[in-house]
């Protein structure tokens, strides 16, 4: 019986699930491209045709991973009324991603990087998607009376840094569910807000 012929989008599709499925078991140190041949059964030749190696492979599943959840906060954020409870539901999905088992694969790569690596670009347009979505939100708050007048890039700064610690210190605590994770990150904004919020008279 012969084999259907792949296009090329349904080969990426077939390698990229198999890599994702790979990473999580192995990690991104362990796993290699002998595993994902045999994992999907194609020669390594078909896997380089389509991805460089296995760097490239990993940061085309982070960026379809920012892009699922920068879809996630584009649908949460039509359901919330204010800035502050758009950058609730921010922190919150953001706590939640504390959960996806692709986590200690990007900590892993993470480690591996240099300050000359041209992947950080990449990684840089992956962190791009955080900051604007914050970013939009908070000069809808400042525009709407809602957080102090104070500069934009400032106010993003204090609010990334914020979750990114929130997540750091989540990652080095036992495991949580998804609920715990979110409470946690979204406690932190609260009380960030406070700071930021425009006080009634």
């Amino acid at each position: 019986m012969t084999r259907k012929r792949l296009s090329a989008d349904e080969s990426k599709k077939i390698i990229l699930t198999h890599a994702k499925e790979l990473f999580i078991e192995k990690g991104y140190d362990r796993a290699t491209m002998d595993h994902l041949c045999t994992s999907t059964q194609m020669s390594k030749g078909n896997l380089y045709h389509h991805f460089k190696n296995k760097e490239v492979l990993f940061l085309q599943l982070l960026s379809q991973h920012a892009e699922e959840t920068s879809q996630k906060w584009l649908d949460s954020l039509e359901h919330s009324a204010s800035p502050s409870e758009q950058l609730l539901a921010i922190a919150g999905l953001l706590g939640r991603d504390c959960e996806t088992p692709l986590l200690p694969a990007i900590a892993e790569y993470g480690k591996t990087l240099s300050s000359e690596s041209e992947s950080l670009a990449t990684l840089k347009e992956i962190t791009e998607i955080t900051y604007r979505a914050i970013r939009q939100v908070l000069q809808q708050g400042i525009e709407k009376g809602e957080f102090i007048d104070e500069d934009i890039e400032d106010l993003c700064f204090g609010v990334m840094s914020t979750l990114s610690g929130a997540t750091q210190l989540c990652l080095t605590m036992p495991k949580l569910s998804g609920d715990e994770y979110a409470a946690l990150h979204t406690n932190a904004i609260k009380l960030l807000l406070k700071g930021i919020s425009v006080k009634e008279n």
